[in-house]
C-alpha cells in the first residue's frame, strides 16, 4: 500500500477540493473494539486545567461501580502491585482486550494485542507512553517461549502483568483492562480528535477471497478530524505496518487527544463518560481515596511533556525482537533517567511496598515540585543539513497544489529532501492522490483549503512517511499549540516541537495561514533534516486570474 511508483504516469486529474471527510460511502456496521481507551481518557485529564474537587466530581461517581465491576481482576493483581507514597509517581498497564460475549466465553480471558505502559511523573514533569509489541518474543511462565500477546490469552491480565514486571522491571502500581468496544463512544462523546495523518490508509475486502480479507479501511493523508469508528481504524490499522509502527501511531494519537481536550469537554457529558468508562473498564482501581491519589497526581502532571519512548525492537520473520541491553535503555528513558544512573533495572530493587489489599491507599505527601522546562533539541541552522537538492520535484508538487487551491493562498514546497526521498506518487490503483488537495472545517465548524504533501523515505530497512502540510486561514489549529521553542532563522519565525530530544514538527506561518513539516510516525528525519526541509520552503502565491511564481524564503 502507498507504494512508489516511478515519476512518470502521475494522475493530476480531479484536484479540486473535496466535501469535508472522504467523500466515499461509509463501509457496513461492524462490531468495533476500544484498544486503549483509558490512555486517552488519562492524557486527556492531564490536559485539564481544574482543581482535584472538580475532576472528582466526574470519576467519584465511578468508584462503585468500577469495584463492583472489577473485583474478579483487582483480587488477580492486586498481590502483583506496588504502592507509591501519595504524590509519588504511578506507572499504569493499560490492556486492550477483545473479550467475546456469550456465555460459552464467560471464562475465556479474549484476546488482547495492545499493551502500553504510562507514567505520571510530575516531579521529573513528564508523562512516559511505551508500547509493548504484541509480536515481542518473550518467555511466559510456563507456557515457554511464546510472543508477547500470547500471554493474555495463557492467563488473561494476571500472567500478562508477570511477563510485563519481569520483562522491564518496573513497579506497576495499576491494572486497566479495556474492552474495546467503548473507544468508538468515547472518541465521539470527547468531540471527535483532529489528527495529524502521515499517510493514505486504504483496504477494501471487494473482490477479494475470504483467506485475504481483513479490516476495511479508507482514511486520506493530512491534518483532518477523526471520530470514533474511523480514528479505530487508524490506531487499530497493522496489516501493512508493523507493532513498531502501530505502536507510534497510537502514542501519538494520544499526545494530539491531549492537546484538543479539555476539562469542559469531559464534564460536559459526565454521565455518558461515566458509562462508556465503568462498562467497558475493568481495574483495581475502586476507591475513592485511590481514585483521588491518582487524579491529584494527574492533575500535577497537567502541564508534563509527553514522552513517547519507541520500543527498542527489531523485526524477525516470526517474531519481534529486543535485548536485555536495550530493553534497559528504553525503560530508563520511560523512567526519565539520565545516563548516569545507575545500571540494573531501575525500578526492580527500590523495595517499594506490595499492596497487602484491593485499592489499599496512604495519604498524601508533600512531593517537592521542579520548574517544568520545555524540551530542547540539538540540531544545526548554519552547517549541513543533511539534504540534498529536490527543487524540481517539489516545485512540480507546489505548482498541482496553486493550480487548485486559487485564491491568492500561498503554497509552500521544500526544494531539499533527505538522500533517496521522494514524494508519493498518485495511484489509482490504490486510491492514492498525492499531493491532496482538500477543505476541512475548524472547531467552528469554518471551512479551510488544506493540502498535503506525502514524502516517503526509508532510511534502513522500513519504509516512512513524512509531510508538508498547509492550511487557509487557520491560525492556530490544535497541533500547533505549546511549542518547545520559536526560533528566527533567515527572516522566518519557525515553532520547533520537540519529543525526547527529536524534533517532531516544525511549523511557521504567512499571515492567517499555517505551514508544517511533520516528521514519520518513527521520528525518522534527523533534527537537522526536520530544520532544513522548512529552511529550503519556497513558495508559489495563486493568483485568481494568474499563478504568480516565486521563489522568497517569506
Amino acid at each position: 500500500m502507498n507504494s512508489v511508483p516511478p515519476p512518470p504516469g502521475r494522475d493530476w486529474s480531479a484536484r479540486k477540493p473535496g466535501p469535508e471527510g472522504d467523500g466515499t460511502e461509509p463501509p457496513k456496521k461492524k462490531r468495533y473494539w476500544w484498544r486503549f481507551g483509558l490512555a486517552a481518557l488519562l492524557i486527556v485529564g492531564v490536559s485539564a486545567g481544574a482543581t482535584a474537587s472538580s475532576l472528582l466530581l466526574f470519576l467519584g461517581d465511578i468508584a462503585e461501580e468500577l469495584r463492583n465491576h472489577s473485583q474478579k481482576l483487582s483480587n488477580e493483581v492486586t498481590p502483583l502491585l506496588e504502592e507509591v507514597e501519595g504524590g509519588g509517581p504511578e506507572t499504569i498497564l493499560i490492556l486492550g482486550s477483545d473479550k467475546r460475549a456469550g456465555a460459552e466465553f464467560a471464562e475465556d480471558p479474549g484476546r488482547s494485542d495492545t499493551t502500553m505502559l504510562l507514567r505520571l511523573d510530575p516531579e521529573k514533569g513528564l508523562i512516559s507512553v511505551l508500547s509493548i509489541p504484541r509480536d515481542l518474543k518473550v518467555e511466559i511462565p510456563g507456557f515457554g517461549t511464546e510472543k508477547f500477546n500470547a500471554a493474555y490469552s495463557d492467563g488473561g491480565p494476571k500472567l500478562t502483568t508477570e511477563v510485563v514486571k519481569e520483562l522491564t522491571g518496573l513497579k506497576i502500581t495499576h491494572v486497566v483492562n479495556i474492552d474495546f468496544l467503548g473507544f468508538v463512544r468515547a472518541v465521539d462523546a470527547i468531540g471527535c480528535v483532529y489528527v495529524d495523518v502521515d499517510r493514505r490508509y486504504y483496504h477494501s475486502n471487494a473482490g477479494l477471497p475470504p483467506s485475504e480479507q481483513y479490516s476495511e479501511i479508507n482514511i486520506q493523508p493530512g491534518y483532518q478530524k477523526l471520530c470514533g469508528k474511523k480514528a479505530l481504524e487508524y490506531v487499530r490499522y497493522r496489516h501493512t505496518d508493523t507493532d513498531i509502527v502501530r505502536s507510534a501511531r497510537q502514542q501519538d494519537f494520544i499526545s494530539q487527544a491531549r492537546k484538543q481536550v479539555g476539562l469542559g469537554t469531559l464534564l460536559s457529558d459526565q454521565e455518558h463518560l461515566a458509562q462508556i468508562f465503568t462498562e467497558y473498564t475493568t481495574s483495581d482501581i475502586g476507591s475513592v481515596k485511590t481514585l483521588l491519589r491518582l487524579i491529584d497526581l494527574v492533575i500535577e502532571s497537567r502541564s508534563s511533556e509527553i514522552n513517547q519512548v519507541h520500543f527498542p525492537a527489531e523485526l524477525g520473520p516470526s517474531f519481534v525482537y529486543a535485548s536485555t541491553s536495550a530493553i534497559h535503555h528504553a525503560v530508563k528513558e520511560f523512567l526519565g533517567q539520565t545516563g548516569a544512573d545507575a545500571g540494573g533495572f531501575p525500578e526492580r530493587k527500590t523495595g517499594g511496598k506490595k499492596k497487602g489489599k484491593a485499592n489499599g491507599a496512604k495519604g498524601n505527601t508533600a512531593v517537592p515540585k521542579k520548574t517544568k522546562k520545555k524540551p530542547k533539541a540539538e540540531y544545526t541552522t548554519t552547517g549541513s543539513d543533511e539534504l540534498v537538492p529536490a527543487s524540481e520535484a517539489g516545485y512540480a508538487e507546489g505548482k498541482i497544489v496553486a493550480r487548485h487551491v486559487g485564491g491568492g493562498f500561498p503554497v509552500y514546497y521544500p526544494t531539499r529532501l533527505p538522500p533517496g526521498a521522494a514524494f508519493v506518487e498518485s495511484n489509482p490503483y490504490e486510491h492514492v492522490v498525492d499531493p491532496r488537495v482538500y477543505h476541512l472545517k475548524d472547531k467552528d465548524k469554518e471551512r479551510h483549503s488544506a493540502y498535503r504533501m506525502v514524502g516517503v523515505y526509508q532510511p534502513e530497512y522500513e519504509v516512512t512517511y513524512f509531510g508538508i502540510q498547509g492550511i487557509r486561514g487557520w491560525e492556530d489549529p490544535p497541533i500547533v499549540a505549546s511549542p518547545s521553542e520559536t526560533k528566527t532563522i533567515h527572516g522566518r519565525d519557525y515553532d520547533i516541537y520537540v519529543e525526547s530530544g527529536k524534533v517532531t514538527m516544525v511549523a511557521w506561518h504567512r499571515g492567517e495561514n499555517t505551514y508544517w513539516i511533520s516528521n514519520s510516525l518513527q521520528d525518522s528525519l534527523s533534527n537537522n533534516q526536520m530544520i532544513g526541509i522548512a529552511r529550503s520552503a519556497k513558495v508559489i502565491v495563486p493568483n485568481r486570474k494568474k499563478s504568480k511564481i516565486g521563489g522568497k524564503n517569506r
